[in-house]
């Protein structure tokens, strides 16, 4: 029987595959034609589906300074604390410095966690315990029936007003300011304002995806205007043979930028489709740049479908850059004065199986904060050279083309 289910689950996923890769060529040709007339708001409700909130405000934070953000909120938190989080794992710093501040959160407070079974596989059971005697409800983005749909997603609602995205895992690798070996480079943002519900929309699904009854009317307080600023918030879920709402919004970005598209991905494998967008802006003009991670990485197979893409972008006008000072785990664009900061990869894993949470802003002092913190992020990374890459030692060659046959899932 398992013999005779193997050449259809086989032609199930290739069919799956050839139907993505033609979608998304013809979404990335639609993007490519579309951002010339029309201005990235509307692609993103038009053309993504989302919709852009006004009256926000948006806050970067720094690698391990994200963990004195969340315990303030934490215990700061009236009503309710709600986090779902991908990686959350080990003891101590900072495993055992959120969950102290999470038991220790005032009288009355809702606590809802959920935890992906994937990435949160080594979450400390006693812990776990802990947290469900106090009253705090954990549940667990099951493996079935799909174990390659993970929640990918770090999505941390506190009272329903103020919220955080990033890549960020609640683990000791996020410790330090990216430089060193348990430094790893990332960014988050806090967002105050009316896109705070659909961030814990998106947590809500999350938790009845998990099991979890939908959350009651008060966790959606009306949100009176926080800031200046624009947010759209992409909650992306699997599609086997569709575009999901993350592939939309990559498309969008890279197509809408027009001075300058400076990328920052810990998993950049981008297909044929996205890296056509890159190269149609590097054409026009625009200052395309790509920040990956270099010799820290925690995926060699990952790191060498990254590096296959380089040969392509490099002859085309794209600079390449490696982070030479940590594993470069952040998952930012910043398209001319808008950007993207969540937990969305350039890989087919978030583009197609994993659920995934990124905010869109026009935030000019986010913007700004990107920018500068790419700048920085370079001094401490080397620039892949064109001629110097074809010259690259034959073990490579070899490790990237092992890469090719897994390419449609890394």
């Amino acid at each position: 029987m398992l013999a005779s289910a193997l050449p259809v689950a086989l032609g199930v996923a290739l069919g799956g595959h050839l139907s993505r890769r033609l979608r998304r060529q013809q979404l990335a040709r639609r993007f490519i034609r579309l951002a010339d007339d029309v201005p990235l708001d509307v692609l993103l409700e038009r053309e993504v589906g989302v919709p852009v909130r006004d009256g926000n405000e948006v806050a970067l934070h720094a690698d391990g300074s994200i963990f004195d953000a969340l315990e303030r909120e934490i215990r700061s938190a009236r009503e309710s604390i709600h986090i779902c989080e991908f990686m959350w794992r080990g003891t101590g710093d900072p495993s055992e410095r959120i969950g102290r501040a999470v038991l220790e959160r005032r009288p009355g407070v809702a606590c809802r966690i959920v935890l992906d079974w994937f990435g949160s596989k080594r979450f400390d059971p006693d812990l776990e315990r802990r947290l469900v005697a106090s009253g705090c409800q954990v549940r667990r983005h099951a493996p079935l029936p799909d174990p390659f749909r993970c929640n990918h997603r770090r999505v941390l609602v506190f009272d329903g007003r103020t919220a955080f995205v990033g890549g960020f895992g609640i683990w000791k690798s996020w410790l330090g300011n990216g430089v060193g070996e348990e430094g790893w480079r990332d960014t988050a943002a806090r967002v105050r304002g009316p896109a705070v519900g659909d961030l814990q929309r998106a947590f809500d699904d999350s938790l009845q995806a998990a099991g979890g009854q939908p959350l009651p009317a008060a966790a959606y307080p009306r949100l009176a205007p926080a800031g200046p600023h624009r947010v759209a918030v992409v909650a992306s879920t699997p599609a086997w043979a569709r575009a999901t709402l993350a592939a939309r919004m990559s498309y969008a970005l890279l197509a809408s930028a027009r001075r300058r598209l400076w990328i920052a991905n810990s998993y950049f494998v981008p297909d044929r489709s996205l890296q056509d967008v890159l190269l149609a802006r590097a054409r026009a003009g625009v200052d395309v740049r790509v920040l990956a991670p270099g010799p820290w990485h925690d995926v060699p197979l990952v790191q060498a479908g990254q590096r296959r893409t380089y040969r392509r972008l490099l002859a085309g006008g794209v600079r390449v850059f490696e982070y030479a000072a940590s594993m470069m785990h952040a998952k930012t664009i910043l398209a001319d004065d808008a950007c993207a900061i969540g937990s969305t990869n350039m890989d087919s894993q978030s583009l197609s199986f994993l659920w995934e949470a990124s905010i869109v802003t026009d935030a000019p002092e986010a913007a700004a904060g990107l920018a500068r913190r790419f700048e920085l992020d370079l001094t401490r990374s080397y620039e892949i050279e064109p001629g110097a890459w074809r010259r690259r030692p034959g073990a490579m060659r070899l490790r990237e083309a092992g890469a090719a046959v897994a390419e449609p899932w890394l």
